[in-house]
């Protein structure tokens, strides 16, 4: 018998070793940006709508829309070779799936809900239309272009039909890849009231996540009105969880759906610690007014929502970043933050500038896949994602 070459066999064990060892990526907030008169949207409108759409238009909301820099917020080389933002999904593989070898993204798309405004000033037909357009396209166009393309099925909160909508989408073409339900932060009435239950039984019952994604509409997108500026339209992200947060736990939702997990997109995380800290010494004050309530706020916090690292927080000193981790991490939430690039907007992340390649490498593994992969069962592919610095 002829022995194998032994510095052959090493190197074939290192490159194993090294194909083993990568740290798998889940991308969880990635945008398609298509227009509803893009054939991809539009070949799922019903023709009234269709002429509809081409004799009225869209309608618009009162209080006044901000101007954006560029007219889809992206980053420049995010233009396609049609000029386009954010409507080729090989583009998207090619900028994003294959550069950073990654197992999945999960396609966040509210266009459905800034298009129709939340359902506002439309006929209602027309806006639950444009819902499942923007749905059939995810699930026609996207999913059909890569199988790492998971999405998320976009519902309007205040109007009818939403459990028929996820239903459908589920038991739709590439339904076993619709990976989550997806939501405006704000609407008509705090989120934590009985009139959405029937919302988180959908999710419960699918074993899918909710997830709520910038930006809210309703009569206080902010909590303080329309703003005038970009800027501070951007600045006001963070203050949407102020108040769905508070909303379903103090209505008691987590006690009535044990099992519902709530994904925030795009709303930063560095404020969770803190704000958790305020809402267990404002139950401990009020806690007879809340005696329905099985746990303290924080439990709640660290056991039912999941947060998406874009955007980063950026302290001025970069070594303060290291502490803001910690603290996150310390109490108890190391297992709640997922990567994500918010892809193709302008401040969007590389897994590198996300989650730096000097972190512990059991921080990156969460961060970059293993959290997602958890909360979407989205498997991470083996021998995918990035080099462990170990074998570099």
């Amino acid at each position: 018998m002829i022995k194998g070459d032994p510095v052959t066999t090493t190197e074939t064990a290192q490159v194993k070793a090294a194909l083993d060892s990568k740290l798998g990526v889940i991308d969880v907030d990635f945008h398609p940006m298509p227009l509803p008169t893009d054939p991809q949207v539009a070949d799922h409108i019903p023709q009234r709508w269709r002429d509809y759409i081409a004799r009225y238009g869209l309608g618009q909301v009162g209080g006044g829309q901000v101007v954006y820099q560029r007219e889809f917020t992206q980053r420049l080389d995010a233009v396609d070779r049609n000029g386009r933002v954010g409507i080729d999904p090989h583009f998207g593989v090619e900028q994003v799936l294959d550069k950073y070898d990654m197992s999945a993204v999960v396609l966040t798309c509210p266009q459905a809900y800034i298009i129709t405004h939340g359902g506002h000033n439309m006929p209602i037909e027309m806006a639950l239309a444009l819902y499942s357009a923007y749905n059939d396209a995810l699930a026609h166009t996207w999913m059909g272009a890569d199988p790492r393309y998971h999405a998320s099925i976009s519902v309007a909160r205040d109007l009818p039909g939403v459990v028929e909508e996820i239903e459908r989408c589920k038991a739709g073409p590439n339904g076993d890849r619709f990976s989550q339900i997806l939501m405006t932060p704000a609407g008509q009435d705090p989120l934590g009231k009985q009139r959405y239950w029937h919302i988180f039984e959908a999710a419960e019952a699918l074993d899918i996540p909710l997830g709520f994604h910038v930006p809210g509409y309703g009569r206080f997108p902010t909590g303080a009105g329309h703003q005038n500026f970009y800027v501070e339209m951007h600045a006001a992200f963070g203050a949407l969880p102020m108040g769905l947060i508070p909303s379903l736990i103090f209505e008691g939702v987590f006690d009535r759906f044990p099992k519902l997990r709530i994904a925030i997109l795009e709303m930063g995380w560095d404020w969770v610690v803190s704000f958790g800290w305020q809402l267990d010494a404002l139950y401990d004050a009020h806690r007879d007014e809340v005696s329905h309530l099985q746990r303290k706020p924080s439990e709640y916090l660290r056991d039912h929502f999941w947060f998406s690292t874009q955007p980063l927080e950026e302290p001025e000193h970069s070594d303060q970043l290291e502490h803001v981790f910690r603290i996150f991490e310390e109490s108890g939430l190391g297992d709640n933050l997922m990567y994500s690039s918010d892809w193709p907007h302008w401040d969007s992340d590389s897994p590198y500038e996300s989650v730096p390649a000097n972190f512990p490498e059991a921080r990156r593994r969460r961060i970059l896949g293993q959290n997602a992969s958890n909360l979407y069962n989205i498997p991470l592919l083996k021998g995918h994602g990035l080099p462990d610095p170990a074998f570099s």
